[in-house]
């Protein structure tokens, strides 16, 4: 019995031993499933997660990389060009200030085709790269010309060899007619002249005691100045400094040009001297001749081919344009203090050449050459009407004072 008990109670020990180890496994098994599970499951979320975030971080790129093609292919569509033209002019002027005018454009022009540069421009065009959002790319091209250099000056009317007043800007070179550079003339000056087809490229200009070349280029024509050629020729000039000697070199200048001689001043000046016509002194130094006795020089070196009159007038102005109308020049006797005709007694008379007039802004102007050697005798010269009408007037001696020649 004892035996069966122990056997049973054996039989009961292995049985619960055997049920308890069994749901131990069991329930073991089951936590480390469960675990398993959560951590798989965890695992899942965060690959999950994972694959949201890698999605957003790939559009993100794609983005991007859309935004950068579409960027990309703007930029290089987008184009800066420039093209420097120089138009060469037929007639450059250098402006008197009022010169030559250019503006800086910018051209900007936007198409889907291909863009057609100008005459004058130049395009670079790059071809777009597709855009993510168009099947047709867009060419933006931007132009930007630099200003052209031009002039305002008009082109030369070599149909016209008419006399004409020609206005240097700037510092000119002189030709002779064999083209060789004989020197310069400085800015600012104005010359009488004409247009010569033999001299195709140049203007005849009237200096000293001979006609002489300029580039057409550096001249500007007064189209409404009325101008007899006459030259001025410096009274220190040559191989007599005559300091008082304008009186015989206004003679000089006056003959030559009206009558076609070819009278030197320094000749007239020792005919002078000979003569005993220079009855107001030396004329080498600070002497000088009045208007009745230049009068008898002009008559007497002609050997009386040429007579010389005094025309007075009670208006000037009028006198004088009437006379370069009819194409006659004169010597008139008026005060000028440093080469600048002025209305004062206290001056110095002077005698001066009267040859062409012009209207500005309704004022009347007259040109004249000037022996005083202040201006070395080259250029012509302006002055108002009024005040060298008021100048003459001043000289009480010989008040409106007008010589003027003619061949007998």
């Amino acid at each position: 019995m004892k035996r069966v008990i122990a056997a049973v109670l054996s039989i009961c020990i292995a049985l619960c031993a055997a049920g308890c180890g069994e749901s131990y496994s069991s329930a073991d098994r089951k936590a480390v499933t469960t675990t398993e599970s959560k951590t798989q499951t965890s695992f899942t979320g965060q690959s999950a997660k994972q694959s949201k975030t890698d999605a957003v971080i790939a559009m993100t790129q794609a983005v991007t990389e859309t935004t950068e093609e579409t960027t990309t292919s703007e930029s290089e569509t987008f184009t800066e060009s420039e093209t420097e033209t120089f138009t060469e002019p037929e007639t450059t002027t250098f402006s008197e200030p009022e010169t030559t005018t250019s503006e800086h454009t910018t051209t900007t022009a936007k198409t889907f085709a291909d863009v057609t540069p100008s005459a004058t421009t130049t395009t670079k065009k790059t071809a777009a790269k597709p855009s993510a959002t168009s099947s047709q790319a867009r060419t933006t091209t931007v132009t930007t010309t630099k200003p052209v250099q031009t002039t305002t000056a008009p082109k030369l009317d070599k149909t016209d060899t008419s006399s004409k007043l020609y206005y240097i800007p700037k510092t000119a070179t002189v030709y002779d007619k064999k083209k060789n550079k004989v020197g310069t003339i400085a800015a600012g000056c104005f010359y009488s002249g004409h247009y010569d087809p033999n001299y195709d490229g140049f203007v005849v200009i009237n200096y000293l005691y001979s006609e002489y070349l300029v580039a057409e280029g550096c001249v500007r024509v007064q189209k409404n100045a009325k101008i007899l050629e006459t030259a001025a020729i410096g009274q220190m000039g040559g191989n007599i400094d005559g300091k008082a000697a304008c009186g015989p070199t206004a003679a000089a200048i006056l003959v030559d040009y009206q009558l076609g001689t070819k009278w030197a001043k320094d000749d007239l000046i020792v005919y002078c001297e000979k003569n005993k016509l220079n009855d107001q002194g030396n004329l080498r130094t600070n002497g000088g001749i009045t208007a009745p006795n230049l009068m008898k020089l002009i008559e007497g070196y002609s050997g009386g081919k040429v007579k010389a009159s005094n025309v007075y007038s009670s208006d000037t102005s009028t006198k004088l344009k009437g006379l370069v109308d009819k194409g006659e020049r004169s010597i008139v006797v008026l005060f000028s203090r440093n080469g600048t005709i002025i209305a004062d007694s206290t001056a110095q008379t002077h005698f001066v050449v009267i040859c062409g007039y012009e209207y500005i802004g309704g004022a009347l102007y007259f040109y004249y050459a000037d022996p005083n050697y202040d201006y070395g005798g080259r250029s012509l010269l302006r002055v108002s009407a009024a005040t060298l009408a008021a100048s003459m007037n001043k000289v009480a001696s010989e008040p409106k004072c007008i010589i003027t020649v003619k061949a007998k």
